[in-house]
């Protein structure tokens, strides 16, 4: 075995274990809230021991930190897939809401924890600081997809790329958490969050973009 591979496999069983306790966290957070819930609860669901946990994290908080820049990181990447040669599309506008709202569905679990945490931030300052951090770096790259999207699709906002971004995460946030609470049957018998959500981006970006 070279020093190499000996080097390597202890940092694979570590990103392993980050991984493993992220997921448990996600289901154990979705559960019986952030709040509520223990390391214990956490590392029992997970397979892992108190020790597993604090090897890597320091705090339930500096978990859901890890457990943002996943979550958001994934679904960005997966955007900037879908969004590839939009430049090709005849509408790029439409196209880019019909592309996204095709891949994205409310992921019911991540957007009850997120909205736990949220609720969390809300009464302590140092999380809130943090969710602060998050939503931060997560703003700058969804406001970077925008200006390469409209650069390609060779179109111009009318509005700062990054004031855009801001309504953009506030509308979808607006719809996912509407979407994950049980509502009143409606006449039609269907869930209209999809249509209203497709609706609201396609008014909003062709008043913010020009050919």
């Amino acid at each position: 075995m070279t020093v190499q591979q000996t080097e390597t496999r202890p940092k694979r069983r570590r990103a392993e274990t980050v991984e493993r306790l992220l997921d448990a966290a996600l289901e154990t957070f979705a559960e019986i809230g952030f709040a509520a819930a223990s390391v214990e609860d956490i590392c029992r669901r997970g397979g892992f021991t108190r020790g597993a946990f604090y090897s890597s994290f320091r705090t339930k908080d500096e978990l859901f930190g890890a457990l943002f820049a996943r979550e958001t990181a994934r679904n960005l990447t997966l955007a900037e897939e879908v969004l590839a040669g939009i430049e090709a599309e005849t509408d790029p506008v439409t196209a880019a809401v019909e592309r996204c709202l095709s891949t994205f569905r409310a992921d019911r679990t991540w957007v009850l924890v997120l909205t736990e945490y949220r609720l969390h931030a809300a009464r302590h300052p140092e999380a809130a600081a943090a969710l602060r951090e998050h939503s931060a770096g997560l703003h700058t790259r969804l406001t970077h997809l925008i200006e390469v999207a409209t650069v390609r699709a060779g179109l111009r906002l009318t509005v700062p790329p990054g004031q855009l971004a801001r309504i953009v995460l506030a509308l979808h946030d607006g719809v996912v958490v509407h979407s994950v609470v049980p509502q009143e049957p409606v006449t039609s018998g269907r869930d209209d969050a999809p249509d209203l959500e497709r609706t609201a981006l396609l008014l909003l970006l062709r008043s913010a973009v020009t050919s």
